[in-house]
């Protein structure tokens, strides 16, 4: 029975009662005890009120009490249920809920020790930032990567990692509403004197939101010292070597000049030798070359070339080469030009790698075929050609130094090994890229193409003067 069906009765009672006594006392006067009758009748319901009120408000107390240590984090109160009542339901709702989020609770710091243990065993920093681009927390090895800096939390990320690049990428992933920027966005850093980080700076999203973001810092130093070391010690060695090289030419072309007093052997052993040195003598100028691309500067603005006329130049370079297989090197370029963003020396480099590599691998009395492609900003180039082709495994690793597919080493002549990988760092140094893959078309080989940037409307590349490209 509810509380106000309690008090209701018992009001009830009382004023049954009091009409009831002083026709009991007083049955010849029946009347004239009433208004003491009632006096009495109303004291004894105010104490009944008020017991039950008091009971009541014991309870309510008492749950008060209970909601409040739930709030402070004493998830274990529980209060103690009466029997019958309406506080009997109120008492297990209110039990049944601090079960609930002490449950709840027991789970969010399970997975967030799991969380803390997993990211400070991590060899990478890690960085954590709010909504507001402030930073809310980060791991043990962030914090040997950069020490003393003091308490990191709530500030901004450059405060703690003095790179203006990074701070713009962090506001570039964070910036708009609902994750409109950059789902992610990914630099290289250089933090001090040989401290390299490879940072990768993720957004946090949600429905309706932005979280925050996470940076997380590889650490590229020992790379880039292995790497430094490796370059040093192949341009000090084909330094050491062109010496001894020149030497060995100079006299086996000095000896191969009076062949009369040779015999035939003799001279078939110069004649490998001088071969052989001037394989080596190109493979050291090769290696050189790909040391100068590797360490020289990018420009601050990025020049203008003709892709026509880098045509051209590296054509008439490999025409004797493609003359001895009776090999013709075919143009479809435009004959108004190609205007790319690309030195113009390096860009004849790529074509002239590109068109020997051609010319080694293809049949003889066959041709090869040069052609372009523009779209959006960019152009593409295709070098093409009718010979084996190149696997599918080895079209990832033929850019690589050195490496030749192997079914095709003993079948033609022999390379540095460098060119195409020379065409790769050319390229991807002017922010574009290279790849191979089977011919289309008419061709029946392998496909060359790499990209470039256009520069835009109305500028004219620089480059030597135009002619006649058509083969």
């Amino acid at each position: 029975m509810s509380l106000g069906m309690r008090l209701f009765f018992s009001f009830a009672a009382v004023a049954a009662l009091a009409l009831a006594l002083p026709l009991v006392f007083f049955p010849d006067r029946p009347m004239a005890q009433a208004p003491v009758a009632l006096v009495l009748a109303l004291a004894a319901a105010g104490t009944a009120g008020y017991l039950l009120s008091r009971r009541a408000a014991r309870s309510i107390r008492e749950t008060i009490r209970v909601a409040e240590a739930i709030g402070r984090g004493d998830y274990a109160k529980r209060l103690l249920v009466p029997r019958g009542g309406e506080f009997e339901a109120l008492a297990a709702s209110v039990n049944e809920m601090a079960r609930g989020i002490e449950e709840h609770i027991r789970t969010i710091t399970a997975q967030k020790s799991q969380l803390e243990a997993i990211l400070n065993g991590m060899k990478e920093g890690v960085m954590v930032l709010d909504a507001e681009g402030n930073i809310r927390s980060v791991n043990n090895a962030f914090a040997q990567v950069f020490p003393g800096n003091g308490e990191r939390v709530g500030r901004r990320p450059i405060e703690v990692v003095p790179c203006p690049r990074f701070q713009s990428a962090c506001d570039a992933v964070l910036s708009g509403e609902g994750g409109a920027g950059p789902a992610m966005v990914r630099l290289e850093i250089e933090i001090g004197p040989d401290r390299f980080y490879d940072v990768s700076v993720v957004g946090l999203h949600r429905a309706g939101g932005e979280l925050g973001a996470v940076a997380v810092f590889h650490d590229l130093s020992d790379f880039k010292r292995l790497d430094r070391a490796r370059k040093d010690f192949a341009a000090n060695v084909t330094h050491e070597l062109r010496t001894p090289l020149t030497s060995v030419k100079g006299y086996a072309e000095t000896l191969l000049q009076d062949k009369g007093g040779l015999s035939p052997d003799r001279v078939r052993f110069l004649e490998v030798i001088l071969k052989n040195a001037n394989h080596m003598s190109k493979m050291i100028e090769d290696m050189l070359c790909l040391a100068r691309i590797e360490d020289s500067p990018m420009p601050a603005a990025p020049p203008r070339a003709d892709a026509l006329q880098a045509f051209v130049l590296a054509r008439r370079e490999c025409e004797a080469m493609a003359a001895e297989k009776r090999i013709a090197i075919k143009s479809r370029l435009p004959e108004e030009g190609v205007p790319v963003l690309a030195d113009f020396g390096q860009l004849a480099q790529v074509f002239r790698n590109l068109l020997e590599n051609s010319v080694k691998y293809s049949p003889a009395e066959s041709f090869v075929t040069v052609s372009r492609h523009k779209d959006n900003g960019t152009v593409t180039f295709a070098v093409q050609d009718n010979g084996p082709g190149v696997p599918h495994e080895d079209r990832q690793r033929v850019f690589e130094r050195f490496y030749r597919v192997e079914r095709h080493r003993a079948k033609t002549a022999g390379g540095t090994g460098l060119g195409l990988a020379i065409a790769k760092h050319i390229v991807e140094r002017h922010g574009g890229r290279i790849w191979v893959e089977r011919a289309r078309g008419e061709m029946s080989g392998a496909a060359f193409f790499f990209t470039l940037a256009t520069p835009p409307s109305g500028e004219s590349p620089a480059g030597e003067a135009r002619e006649e490209a058509r083969g």
